[in-house]
């Protein structure tokens, strides 16, 4: 088995396991907190095992949920069996790649996802090309450090850090990204990731706005 086949299926085993702890001391409450504003037609990118899936609204009309990964993709097909209606869709859309048209959602929610794909300047693009004027993107992402000797390790360690970890990156500025994609922030949370190492501990949450113009 190639291995990149190899780490993907060690990821997807491990990942919901290795992150019990923090979504017990934090992630939970957050997504819940988070989720609550998701409304109409909603993309969800990177959806990994379907983690956000008890958070969000009976009132979505419309839910796509775009996984990449193979094995991720499995465990979230596996988790949704029971809830198959013609109101979800899974797809294996990259988030800087989804097969739809401009317009196409109110909500698109991004949750631990933007510091792993390719390219986040690309991804925010394509997310300001499907979401309808006046939709919003729902994020809670982990990034660059404020603290200047954490940020050296992080830069320090990424390259290993992202071999290992799925292409997870540490050095994001995030938020910054978003205001430039042409979407406007209008809830910011700051607050650290109870349970884990300083290089992934400081994290933002909010909502992002494409104006209506």
């Amino acid at each position: 088995m190639p291995f990149n086949k190899v780490r993907s299926f060690l990821i997807a085993k491990s990942y919901d396991y290795f992150m019990r702890s923090t979504e017990k001391n934090c992630l939970h409450e957050w997504r819940g907190e988070l989720l609550s504003q998701a409304r109409g037609d909603l993309l969800e990118i990177g959806a990994g095992s379907g983690v956000n899936l008890p958070h969000y609204p009976e009132t979505i009309t419309r839910m796509v949920l775009s996984e990449p990964d193979a094995q991720m993709r499995k465990k979230l097909l596996r988790k949704t069996a029971q809830r198959q209606n013609s109101k979800l869709q899974i797809t294996p859309w990259r988030a800087d790649s989804i097969e739809m048209p401009d317009a196409s959602f109110d909500t698109i929610v991004s949750t631990l996802v933007l510091c792993s794909v390719p390219s986040l300047e690309t991804s925010l693009q394509e997310i300001h090309r499907l979401l309808r004027p006046n939709g919003v993107l729902l994020f809670l992402e982990h990034v660059l450090s404020d603290h200047p000797p954490t940020a050296i390790w992080q830069r320090r360690i990424e390259p290993f850090w992202s071999f290992c970890a799925g292409n997870c990156r540490l050095t994001r500025s995030t938020a910054s990204a978003i205001d430039a994609a042409g979407l406007k922030i209008e809830q910011l949370t700051e607050a650290p990731m109870t349970g884990t190492p300083a290089f992934v501990c400081r994290t933002i949450r909010g909502a992002a706005r494409k104006p209506v113009n």
